[in-house]
C-alpha cells in the first residue's frame, strides 16, 4: 500500500511538471520575450498611474474623450503597433514633458511616478520599433485626430491625456496579449 501510494504521489508530481513545461511559453527571439514580459511592465504601469489618476482626473472637466473608439478599433488591427507607436510618441514628446512641467512643489510627488511611466514608455517605444516584423508593422496610424483635439483642448488637454493612460494601457495590454497568443508553442 506505501509503494502505490509513493507511485501515486511520484505520478501526480511529474504530471504537475509536465503540465507547467507544456503551457510555459518558447520564446526563441527577443521580441517574443518582450511581449512575454510585458505583464510585469503593466503592473508597474498600473500602479505608477494609481499614483497620479486622482488628479488629473479632478483636473478633467471636459467630456471630450481623447483616446476614443476610433483609436481603439486601431489597437484591434493587424497594423496595430503602428498606433501604439504613434500614441507613446505622442505622450513622450507631448503629454508626459507637459505634464512634468506643470509640477508645482504642491505635487511634487506626482513626479516619480510619471517619470516612472515615461521611462517605461519609453521602452516599449524602442521595442516596438526594433520588433517590427515580429509585429507585421506595415501602415501607419494618422494620429492627427487625436493630436489635433488635444491641442484644442489647451491647457485642460493634459489633464484629459493624463486622466486617460487607464485607457491606454488597456489597449496596450489588449494588442501585446494578442501577440502571446501567436508566440505560445506546445512541445512535444
Amino acid at each position: 500500500m506505501r509503494i502505490t501510494t509513493s507511485l501515486l504521489l511520484v505520478v501526480l508530481v511529474v504530471q504537475v511538471l509536465l503540465g507547467k513545461v507544456c503551457s510555459t511559453p518558447m520564446c526563441s527571439n527577443q521580441c517574443c520575450r518582450f511581449v512575454e514580459r510585458f505583464p510585469g511592465r503593466l503592473r508597474k504601469l498600473r500602479y505608477d498611474y494609481l499614483q497620479i489618476r486622482d488628479f488629473y482626473e479632478s483636473n478633467n472637466d471636459l467630456d471630450t474623450a481623447l483616446l476614443d473608439q476610433s483609436v481603439e478599433e486601431s489597437f484591434r488591427t493587424p497594423f496595430a503597433c503602428h498606433a501604439m507607436n504613434s500614441i507613446l510618441d505622442f505622450y513622450l514628446r507631448t503629454v508626459l514633458p507637459t505634464a512634468l512641467s506643470g509640477i508645482t512643489e504642491d505635487i511634487r510627488d506626482l513626479k516619480p511616478p510619471m517619470e516612472s511611466i515615461q521611462q517605461i514608455f519609453d521602452e516599449l517605444k524602442r521595442e516596438v520599433n526594433k520588433c517590427r516584423k515580429y509585429f507585421a508593422c506595415q501602415k501607419q496610424f494618422d494620429i492627427i485626430n487625436l493630436n489635433t483635439t488635444y491641442n484644442q483642448l489647451e491647457s485642460k488637454g493634459v489633464y484629459k491625456a493624463m486622466g486617460e493612460l487607464d485607457i491606454l494601457f488597456n489597449y496596450i495590454e489588449t494588442y501585446l496579449a494578442s501577440k502571446r497568443h501567436r508566440s505560445h508553442a506546445v512541445p512535444l
